[in-house]
């Protein structure tokens, strides 16, 4: 039966192999064990070590097979095989179901695969496969490179797809232009669908539970080393952008967390929930600072917010101590709007938070407890006894250091009269006890300090490194204030931030006690550590706002687009007859584009036309067929056509090819064309 002509025509235009199946050769192997490393590699760092056994092995069996011509393994040890990969996945996730489990096996079965390649399916298979375990890529990140990268590596599939499927096949150069120009088509309808496709509340699908495994967050507890474990990460906890005025200076910078007001034998822990009251904080309007977060993933739901937030939206809730949370452990990126005062006072204190927040039936040791009274009496008040604890610390060689000594179990006695060295966790959870012991009532706050400004972006950088723990004390005339521990021994750290202090500790330089200029000129840093640090910036820059305004985009978004189109009302029947339009526009385009007719030689439409009579009664030129060779092939086929054939044939000829463009041969060639029905 004769194909289409308008099939034939399209597979003439792109280079669609219209013959019998093609069998693959050495270089489709190779082309195809390429592109399957390709789609493979972003995940290589998270698949279990033997994998690389299992590659050495596979793929060198199957190079045994294409260089001796081997025999591939038969189905009773491809069955073995199987199994014992299926038992080694299980044994390293302790499960076949869920994200890395999933992908992991994928990877394995598309790699054993390669042991049985043999017909243009199995090859196919292959890279069906491999454009899946492209997709399984954005389970893990959704970074602006990852997709760059990722979309490189779907041209080289397309590419190879096209290999096999290519009688006459070119440079592989050639092939891999036009395999990215299919991939460059298909962007203006992709771009489309994500703007206006209907987009629903929750996700389209739900994701495995170890989706959210290896989620960097704080913990709800504070112990020592728990704090310094983040101190050790430079990912990004929240990045903090301030609505239409400069952000506060760094030792302002206080990210409120959770506030913790039990201690248990040597951890702080929250206490019971208590809800915020309206109007407990008051502050000057001038003090009000307005700005938007971006906060990470964590897999809690505590949210981190400017010391001290006075409002909240409407998907969080209040906790203890004017801290917030959401509904729902944070698994994806949220984006908050908040408002927080720099200057404030809390108007109030129950009498179960003033209880709770003197409690010291955990507190161990006798001198301890003498170090507190002795203090107390030589200062005679709260606030002189504040200072007498600071100069304390100050006074006694204390040291912050990332590797203190161990405290046994009277911990903040042994810190505060034995080892003196420590991080902000030893500060904040000593000078707490040391206020409660002279009845002060007093709590451990902890979230973050400092973050690093992106010029580039303009908005705040804060990562898990800058995690830190301080203290706030109830004073009668001033409500709940403020105290970092910390700044009495290390300032740097609250000045400058983590990182800087951290850079002056690597240096050796003593904290505290390093003189202003020499602190500048550290800090700033070589020629070169500027420029990694700013391309860094730069590049973080970019992704955050590929974050913000594409892997974020949601309902609002939409609405806000549709509403600049000048749609204030949008349902899904409209939304969907606009997508379609605009689709059908836009393929209509490429279409006439794809297809227009250039402006040829009459004698070359002419044979054209001939040609599309011949394709009617399944007889199809090749593109590199000449017309005397062509005219052969089809009085082979049709002895009955010869004369009509030879006539056309030899017009065409005459006019292309010996130059006789005069009227009358072109007339002829017009009139024998209109004259050739290859069907009657």
């Amino acid at each position: 039966m004769s194909e289409n002509i308008s099939v034939i025509l399209i597979k003439q235009k792109f280079h669609i192999s219209t013959g019998q199946e093609i069998k693959p050769d050495r270089q489709a192997l190779y082309s195809l064990f390429i592109a399957f490393l390709l789609s493979v590699s972003p995940h290589l760092g998270r698949l279990p070590v033997w994998f690389t056994l299992l590659g050495i092995f596979v793929f060198g069996w199957r190079y045994k097979i294409i260089t001796t011509n081997g025999t591939p393994p038969g189905s009773v040890i491809r069955i073995v095989i199987i199994f014992t990969v299926l038992f080694l996945l299980f044994q390293h996730y302790h499960t076949l179901l869920g994200r890395d489990a999933g992908v992991a096996m994928l990877v394995a079965l598309t790699m054993l695969k390669f042991l049985e390649l043999r017909t243009l399916r199995d090859y196919m298979l292959v890279v069906f496969l491999s454009l899946f375990i492209v997709l399984t890529n954005f389970l893990y990140s959704q970074s602006l490179w990852l997709g760059v990268y990722l979309i490189v590596v779907i041209i080289v599939l397309f590419t190879v797809m096209m290999y096999l499927n290519h009688r006459n096949r070119q440079k592989p150069f050639t092939m891999l232009k036009r395999a990215a120009a299919i991939v460059m088509m298909g962007l203006p309808v992709a771009i489309l669908l994500f703007l206006l496709f209907p987009r629903l509340q929750g996700g389209l699908f739900g994701l495995p539970s170890d989706s959210h495994a290896g989620l960097t967050g704080m913990s709800d507890t504070m112990k020592p080393g728990s704090i310094n474990e983040l101190n050790q990460s430079e990912k990004v906890a929240f990045r903090v952008e301030f609505n239409g005025r400069s952000p506060p200076v760094t030792k302002q910078r206080y990210w409120r967390g959770l506030v913790l007001e039990k201690y248990e034998q040597g951890v702080w822990k929250e206490g019971p929930q208590v809800k915020a009251i309206a109007g407990a904080v008051r502050y000057e309007k001038e003090d009000l600072i307005e700005y938007s977060i971006l906060q990470e993933p964590s897999n809690q739901k505590w949210i981190f917010v400017l010391d001290m937030p006075v409002s909240k939206p409407a998907e969080l809730k209040w906790g203890t101590g004017q801290t917030l949370r959401s509904m729902e452990p944070v698994r994806e990126r949220l984006q908050l709007q908040m408002k927080s005062a720099i200057e404030y006072k809390f108007t109030g204190i129950s009498n179960g938070v003033r209880q709770r927040n003197l409690d010291i039936s955990s507190v161990k040791g006798a001198r301890l407890t003498r170090l507190a009274d002795k203090l107390y009496r030589e200062a005679g008040s709260d606030k002189a006894y504040i200072k007498a604890v600071f100069d304390y610390y100050r006074d006694n060689e204390f040291f912050y250091t990332l590797q203190p000594p161990l405290l046994g179990d009277k911990p903040v006695q042994s810190f505060m009269l034995d080892t003196r060295r420590g991080y902000c966790e030893h500060y904040a959870s000593s000078f707490t006890i040391m206020m409660r012991l002279a009845g002060i009532p007093a709590r451990v706050v902890i979230g973050y300090q400092g973050g690093e400004w992106n010029e580039r972006g303009d908005y705040l950088i804060v990562r898990q490194s800058d995690a830190h723990a301080w203290s706030e004390v109830w004073l009668d005339e001033s409500g709940w204030v403020r105290v970092d521990p910390t700044s009495a021994v290390a300032p740097e750290r609250i000045e400058y931030g983590f990182s800087a202090m951290r850079e002056l500790m690597e240096q050796g330089q003593p904290l505290g006690n390093v003189a202003g200029e020499r602190l500048q000129a550290i800090l700033a840093g070589t020629l070169f550590s500027r420029t990694i640090k700013g391309v860094k910036l730069f590049w973080d820059g970019v992704n955050t706002r590929w974050y913000k305004w594409v892997i974020d985009y949601g309902r609002k978004n939409q609405n806000g687009l549709l509403r600049w189109f000048g749609f204030q009302q949008t349902d899904w029947g409209k939304l969907v007859f606009l997508l379609a339009g605009l689709v059908s526009l836009v393929v209509g385009i490429q279409a006439w584009l794809l297809f227009r007719r250039k402006k040829i030689d009459p004698a070359v439409r002419q044979y054209q036309k001939y040609c599309r009579r011949l394709c009617r009664v399944g007889i199809v030129r090749s593109p590199s067929e000449g017309p005397a060779r062509f005219a052969r092939r089809v009085i082979g086929a049709r002895p009955d056509l010869r004369e009509r054939v030879m006539s056309v044939t030899e017009a065409y000829i005459a006019i292309l090819y010996a130059g006789n463009t005069h009227k009358e041969q072109q007339q002829r060639l017009a009139r024998t064309v209109n004259e050739f029905r290859p069907g009657h």
